[in-house]
């Protein structure tokens, strides 16, 4: 049986049942389906050289490409080795005794929190009203006196977003209370006006996290960074290990940025056939999935389905097909499974071989 907390384990699928790597499918990781930018490649290959010399240690092409790319300031942007760098980073320095957590939410947050010894809590979110966050509730809860929140948005695993308005009200209760709040947004490319990257002009305790692995398709590069206050960058950046991007990746994401083509092709794909492959899932019985903003939908299995999330997970993974078990997610049981929205041709051949297990 896998034991894994993260989604993409085509190598090791590969080894254990002896499929070749590109014959799997992989729906684990919510990567783009549209795979990388065209002119990714070349810029590697043009840039190839840069790699006899030690990366620019400020990423200053990439952050600046940053900067204009959201219409912020290169002062409130770091960029570093993934943000989970950053999530690791965070509380080494911070150094928070009391977290809050909303959940369910990515693992590595409690993780990067435990490992500095911090008493990690959990704001449950319900099924019942969809994983939506009750912000009267949270607002009570902040109360109570944590030094730092995390708040991923859109949710993981739920596709959940919280409008800005309503996002910006709890951030005023947290900065009431003391509390740092971070905010994850690995998946907000795909609803980029929900967006509170801007507010960190006027929120000092905002620390806002994103990624360009999902959106932009080169988690092999492990390209991510932080927006947030000048104190807050500046402390993060006075203390952190040097060389932490790669030159290659400090390249390809700044080239990366400026396709604003691909850009606008991938929010209408992704909007296109994630309403398809929710309309197919959903027709299924003994399933039903959630709405969402993002480049996945998270499903749950009624009882009409004999297989657990594992069961199915590794099930599928048989046949060369890669699902994301959400029992490894705070709270949420083992009748939940997260599908990335890939190429049509690939969902379909997902939604033929689930209907197979609901018969």
């Amino acid at each position: 049986m896998m034991k894994r907390d993260h989604g993409g384990n085509i190598c090791e699928i590969s080894r254990r049942y002896g499929i070749d790597e590109d014959k799997i499918i992989d729906f684990s990781a919510s990567i783009n389906p549209l795979d990388y930018p065209p002119r990714l490649k070349e810029t590697i290959i043009k840039e190839f050289d840069f790699i006899l010399n030690y990366p620019d240690i400020d990423s200053f092409d990439l952050v600046s490409g940053l900067s204009e790319y959201h219409g912020i300031s290169r002062d409130y942007i770091l960029a570093g080795n993934g943000s989970t760098e950053f999530i690791y980073w965070i509380p080494i320095l911070f150094k928070p005794e009391k977290a809050l957590i909303v959940t369910p939410a990515f693992s590595e947050y409690e993780k990067g929190l435990k490992m500095v010894g911090t008493k990690v809590s959990y704001f449950q979110t319900d099924e019942k009203e969809d994983f939506s966050v009750d912000i009267a509730r949270l607002c009570k809860r902040l109360r109570d006196g944590f030094d730092i929140v995390y708040f991923c948005n859109p949710a993981n695993p739920t596709g959940v977003l919280m409008s800005k308005e309503n996002l910006c009200s709890i951030i005023a209760c947290a900065q009431e209370a003391e509390t740092l709040f971070v905010i994850d947004e690995a998946f907000i490319d795909f609803a980029e006006q929900g967006s509170v990257k801007k507010e960190v002009l006027r929120f000092s305790n905002l620390i806002v996290l994103r990624s360009m692995t999902k959106f932009f398709a080169i988690p092999g590069l492990r390209i991510g960074y932080v927006i947030g206050s000048m104190p807050c960058i500046a402390k993060i950046r006075e203390t952190r290990p040097p060389w932490a991007v790669n030159s290659l990746g400090q390249k390809a994401a700044a080239a990366a940025l400026s396709d604003r083509d691909y850009i606008m092709d991938t929010r209408q794909y992704v909007t296109d056939e994630r309403e398809f492959l929710m309309a197919a899932l959903s027709e299924i019985p003994g399933l039903k999935t959630y709405k969402s903003v993002a480049n996945f939908l998270l499903v749950f299995m009624d009882n009409r389905i004999s297989l657990n999330s594992r069961e199915l997970r590794d099930s599928l993974a048989k046949n060369g097909v890669l699902i994301r078990d959400c029992s490894t997610f705070q709270g949420m049981g083992d009748r939940y499974f997260r599908v990335a929205v890939k190429k049509h041709e690939q969902n379909m051949i997902l939604v033929e071989k689930l209907k197979r297990v609901a018969k």
